[in-house]
């Protein structure tokens, strides 16, 4: 079952929130939140942010076990 969480508008450019994406493509949720956490670039805490409302979608509506997501797929686009 995929869980989505968007976030527009955000004052950082794609490019730089590109690189901080593409490190946690593929992870398991509480390796990217450590990942995002140590990260020091602007971005990671917006991306954090979403990821955490995307795991909180997931175990409050759809009553999914926080240790078994992932990171299936995440990507930015300019809006």
């Amino acid at each position: 079952m995929k869980v989505k969480a968007v976030a527009s508008q955000i004052p950082v450019t794609p490019r730089k929130v590109c690189l901080v994406v593409d490190l946690i493509r593929g992870q398991k949720i509480k390796e990217a939140e450590a990942i995002l956490t140590l990260n020091s670039k602007s971005a990671a805490p917006i991306v954090l942010k979403l990821l955490k409302s995307a795991v909180a979608n997931a175990v409050n509506n759809f009553n999914l076990n926080k240790d078994d997501l992932y990171v299936e797929e995440i990507f930015v686009n300019e809006s």
